[in-house]
């Protein structure tokens, strides 16, 4: 270690003391070179030997937290650490007719503190009638009368504001330094001197005076107000369309409307969709940037924007015209452009005959207008729909519909499965109108889930007009059905509102059978999921009621029987729960219905209207039937249960499987080993010998008409109590 604490070991790559003296680039120069082609390698006498860092530079390093004494330059600093100095340089005047001696060109003097090298940069300036850019490329200049192989060269202490540097024959004024420069000098314990004024160019004052810098291009002095504080650099964004779809091959186009605060121009870029770009749309810049005219005309002359005119001073003659710039300005004509006080959402600009429709905005651009100009609504305007959104909002609609549509078959063919076929939803409807004799009428809606299709029944009254029955036969929606009103098995509940044919119904009740098919299949039928219904129920009973008894007291006075009807009205809570809520729950905690033993004469009256609704006369067949099945072992007119339900199946006789076996059952000896008197039974079906008159009534008195027949009497639910009188067991369901 020396004494500054560097290391002494050799700096190679894979040895080195601590990270901080790793570095990533080393800028010293290669020892090959080629010269016309041929690759030569330097001489080693000419080689100069690597610069140690100057004592005074390190110093400064040291003092700046970075040891570098005792080293070289090229591990010291990088290409990026220079020292910048301001200085001007006299060039010889364009002539005497316009009396300019000289030139003045601005200049930055940089030196790399890295090889100690200079290089010296002209500044950009707009229409300066010369080249500028790099003066002298970095190098090592000599000094005034030196061998540039050779040396010496010019350092950091010959380079001092105030004093002239000679760089190949061409005299640098030195005016100044940057602040780090000067620190950086000051630090080294050479405190450089304030910096001098830089003189005027004599050539851009000769052009002040004569106007010569107004030419074509140049823009007119626009007056405008300055941007808010903190948006000077920022945009604003809109986006608006111009419907051109009235005139011949004309479309609907979408712009990007930008506004730049920084000088109040504007730019529209079209959207045009493009399907080979990711994005789907390709843009196109339509207007460049620029300030954008309230209106015409948009067509200006030549030479309209000038602030001077070009007169013809000397000759008339072809090919030999001569030109002077007017010194009288004439009346410059008013432009009026917009200002982003002009825009806002809703707003019709007038670009270049082209009517656009702003209809949104960003949320920078929102947040400008509310904080600079205290606005607060920022309505979208809805753009009209070009037709190929048309066409994929359609294309889309029937996807959605194919696919509804098959899963509404999964689930139909999900239930067939579990249910069986031949199954029937029976619903109580009533007509929706403002006819009173039409709202007092009861119908019954059928719908067949095997093909989808529904019928409609009207119940018959007495000295009501109607003549009832049949009102719709099964079918499936008409083809000029609106498609709006559709309707499919699982959406169909107490209390919606249906439309057939052009009539409108609400659905007031349910069949217990269809109920109880619901409310087992609940992901099919989410509107009777037990468990739902009872969460709604309990929470509408927490929230107007402290208990469960303060309930019960209110609504039911500690009956333990309530009407059916009643039930439902009192779980409605007066329409702020569905309906179907209360039909649901009714069922489930409804009284089992009492046994009520039929009579022999209801049997045979129910059997002999079967057989006689289906025509069968074939009794003495049906006989003989008997007596070819019977064995030796059966006596005279007994055959064995089996056998006797064969051979009605064989004559197709027409009656449900429960009547055959409450009928084979009713005439069966079990002391003769369960064989049935078939005589007997022959002679009870016979209504040709033995008629009876066919059954009055089967179904249960209720609210429905009391004409109501056997095939459209489905629902069992009216006029049934419910069991209120275990409340904890409810409450606990609920």
């Amino acid at each position: 270690m020396d004494q500054c604490g560097g290391s002494l070991l050799p700096k190679i790559p894979g040895l080195y003391q601590s990270y901080m003296e790793v570095k990533d680039k080393y800028p010293i120069k290669s020892d090959l070179e080629c010269i016309d082609k041929v690759r030569f390698i330097k001489s080693i006498e000419k080689k100069n030997e690597p610069l140690f860092c100057d004592p005074d530079v390190a110093m400064v390093m040291l003092a700046k937290g970075q040891n570098v004494i005792n080293m070289r330059n090229w591990l010291a600093f990088d290409d990026k650490e220079v020292l910048t100095f301001h200085a001007f340089y006299k060039k010889s005047g364009r002539g005497s007719s316009a009396g300019i001696d000289y030139t003045l060109k601005r200049l930055k003097i940089i030196y790399f503190l890295v090889d100690e090298t200079i290089q010296v940069n002209e500044p950009t300036k707009q229409n300066s009638g010369g080249p500028q850019g790099c003066f002298i490329k970095k190098q090592k200049i000599p000094l005034p009368g030196c061998d540039q192989e050779t040396g010496p060269y010019y350092r950091l202490p010959d380079l001092v504001v105030g004093t002239t540097v000679i760089f190949y024959g061409k005299e640098l004024r030195i005016t100044g330094v940057d602040p780090y420069t000067r620190d950086f000098l000051h630090t080294m314990g050479v405190p450089a001197k304030d910096n001098e004024p830089i003189p005027e160019d004599p050539y851009f004052e000769y052009r002040k005076k004569t106007a010569l810098d107004i030419t074509l291009k140049n823009k007119d002095n626009i007056a405008r107000n300055p941007p808010p504080n903190g948006y000077d650099s920022l945009i604003l964004r809109f986006r608006g369309y111009w419907d051109d779809r009235n005139q011949m091959e004309g479309e609907l186009h979408f712009y990007e409307v930008l506004y730049y605060l920084v000088d109040d121009t504007m730019e529209l870029v079209e959207e045009i969709i493009d399907d080979t770009k990711v994005s789907g749309i390709r843009h196109k810049m339509i207007v460049r940037r620029q300030r954008l005219p309230t209106e015409g005309p948009w067509c200006l002359q030549p030479g309209s924007n000038v602030k001077q005119d070009i007169l013809n001073v000397m000759t008339t003659k072809k090919n030999s015209f001569y030109y002077t710039m007017d010194s009288q300005l004439g009346d410059a004509q008013k432009v009026s452009y917009y200002y982003c006080t002009d825009l806002f959402i809703g707003q019709v600009l007038n670009v270049y005959g082209r009517s656009i429709i702003l209809v949104s905005c960003d949320e920078f651009t929102k947040s400008f207008y509310k904080n600079v100009y205290q606005l607060e609504t920022f309505n979208p305007i809805e753009a009209p729909k070009t037709m190929r959104e048309i066409e994929a909002e359609i294309l889309h609609q029937k996807r959605v519909e194919i696919i509804l549509k098959s899963y509404d078959e999964v689930l139909r063919k999900r239930l067939i499965k579990y249910g069986g076929a031949g199954i029937i939803f029976g619903f109580l409807i009533k007509m929706i109108t403002d006819d009173p004799i039409n709202q007092d009428r009861n119908f019954m809606l059928k719908y067949y889930l095997d093909d989808t299709e529904f019928a409609i029944y009207e119940y018959r009254e007495t000295n009501s007009g109607m003549r009832g029955g049949m009102f719709r036969s099964k079918r499936g929606f008409s083809e000029y059905q609106d498609q709006a009103d559709l309707f499919i098995f699982h959406q169909l509940a107490v209390g919606v509102k249906i439309c057939i044919d052009e009539f409108k119904f609400t659905i007031v009740d349910i069949d217990d059978k269809t109920l109880q098919f619901m409310i087992d299949n609940p992901k099919e039928f989410s509107h009777s999921n037990l468990a739902t219904v009872r969460k709604k129920t309990r929470e509408m009973i927490n929230n107007r009621f402290s208990s469960l008894d303060e309930f019960r007291t209110k609504y039911f006075q500690d009956r333990e029987l309530v009407d059916r009807d009643e039930f439902r009205n009192v779980l409605s809570f007066e329409g702020e729960l569905n309906p179907h809520i209360g039909a649901v729950l009714s069922l489930m905690h409804k009284r089992p219905d009492p046994f009520e033993p039929f009579t022999d004469n209801v049997l045979r009256s129910v059997v002999q209207a079967e057989m006689r609704k289906n025509g069968f006369i074939h009794f003495d067949g049906l006989k003989n039937n008997f007596r070819s099945r019977k064995s030796k072992s059966d006596d005279v007119g007994y055959i064995v249960c089996s056998e006797a339900i064969k051979a009605m199946k064989s004559n197709r006789i027409s009656l449900s499987e429960e009547i055959t076996s409450i009928l084979v059952n009713k005439f069966t000896d079990t002391k003769n080993g369960c064989t049935v008197n078939y005589e007997e039974m022959v002679e009870f079906m016979d209504y040709i010998k033995n008629p009876v008159e066919p059954p009055s009534r089967l179904a249960r008195h209720g609210v429905w008409p009391s004409t109501a027949t056997i095939e459209e009497c489905q629902f069992d639910t009216h006029h049934e109590t419910t069991t209120i009188r275990n409340t904890s067991s409810l409450s606990s369901n609920i």
